[in-house]
């Protein structure tokens, strides 16, 4: 159902693909960014039963899977929705696939849920929440079109042209205070004090706090640790040659203890353990 097909990949400047195993990321139109990360396309064309487990990326979104029975989680053994909504993630999430599976997730930026749905974020978090019933009918839809295109092309024209009507139709703005927090997080790979960054930016850390339930579904202190985690992770990429200790001090952890008590508390794994591992994505291993 899935294809990376170059010629098609060619024909849209605003689409860039990038290929890992089986899984296919491209950027949304730039439009769309400040609500929309990227979406991710993969395959799963074994039959066998996989255990895998998702944790904590700083991010929410929207996942549609095309086997019913493709994904079960580990804690009510009951499959989940063909569509559904994710919020953060403050604790690791077990669950099984099952079956040759396609599937389409929508990684929203940290306030892309919110400004979606308007709904307070502690609601979505840890939770995985029937899409229609949340977005409407209109999600439906847009599984149907996405089930029906021809390559993965069509697929991003589809996501595109949905996102930008729905988001076009919101009053929402971003709040500056919390757009500045999760914008200097960032900038500082998470590797920052709560009340410092809240200093930086003039306001309350109370205030703070309230602003992240609402908008993000996580404190302040769990966002920067989640990033930081991440930016250890992406250090892992680009220097394999160095060792794990080196690179989470250059992370910002005080020393190897620290890096992997930090590391088990999000994934439920060493560091070592999960990068000997096979992984969807990042956050999404095979255990």
């Amino acid at each position: 159902m899935i294809h990376s097909d170059a010629a098609n990949h060619s024909r849209d400047c605003c689409v860039q693909a990038k290929t890992i195993d089986h899984l296919m990321q491209y950027t949304p139109s730039p439009n769309l960014s400040k609500y929309i990360k990227h979406y991710l396309l993969f395959e799963i064309s074994n039959s066998d039963k996989k255990r895998y487990r998702h944790f904590a990326n700083g991010h929410n979104g929207l996942v549609f899977s095309f086997n019913t029975k493709g994904f079960v989680s580990l804690h009510s053994e009951n499959p989940l929705p063909e569509t559904f909504l994710f919020g953060q993630v403050s604790e690791y999430q077990d669950f099984f696939i099952e079956g040759a599976t396609s599937v389409v997730i929508v990684l929203f930026q940290p306030l892309g849920l919110f400004a979606l749905t308007g709904m307070h974020s502690s609601l979505f978090t840890n939770r995985m929440e029937d899409a229609p019933s949340v977005l409407g009918k209109g999600i439906s839809g847009l599984q149907e079109n996405l089930f029906y295109s021809a390559d993965a092309i069509d697929m991003i024209g589809c996501l595109n042209s949905f996102f930008t009507k729905k988001f076009d139709e919101l009053t929402y703005d971003h709040n500056p205070y919390i757009l500045n927090f999760v914008s200097l997080a960032l900038k500082k790979k998470g590797d920052i004090l709560v009340n410092d960054l809240c200093s930086q930016i003039g306001v309350n850390e109370r205030k703070m706090q309230r602003l992240f339930s609402e908008q993000i579904g996580v404190n302040p202190k769990t966002f920067l640790r989640n990033i930081k985690l991440h930016s250890f992770l992406g250090l892992t990429k680009d220097k394999t040659q160095s060792s794990l200790t080196k690179l989470g001090l250059e992370a910002g952890y005080y020393d190897q203890a620290h890096l992997i008590r930090e590391f088990k508390k999000t994934v439920g794994l060493t560091p070592s353990t999960y990068l000997k591992s096979k992984r969807l994505a990042v956050n999404l291993v095979q255990i």
